[in-house]
C-alpha cells in the first residue's frame, strides 16, 4: 500500500481511503473508532474497525515520519 503525503500551506496531510488527513485528525479518528469497538460491534463490523485502525495507524506513522523530515 502506498501512502501519499501532501504538503500545502505548511500543513502536511496524508491520503487515507480517498481523504486527506492531518495528524490530529487521524488521532481523533483512531480514538473514535476505538470507542466504537469498546461499545460493542457485530463481529464483521468489529473486524472492519480493527482493520481501519491498523490502516490509520500506518498512515499516522508515515505522516509523523514525513513531518520529522520536514517535507
Amino acid at each position: 500500500m502506498s501512502t501519499q503525503i501532501i504538503s500545502t500551506n505548511d500543513i502536511i496531510r496524508v491520503e487515507f481511503c480517498g481523504h486527506l488527513y492531518a495528524a490530529d485528525e487521524l488521532r481523533e479518528a483512531i480514538w473514535l473508532t476505538n470507542i466504537e469497538l469498546r461499545n460493542g460491534l457485530p463481529k464483521r463490523e468489529r473486524l472492519e474497525a480493527q482493520q481501519q485502525i491498523a490502516g490509520m495507524e500506518l498512515a499516522l506513522q508515515a505522516l509523523t515520519e514525513a513531518e520529522g523530515e520536514g517535507r
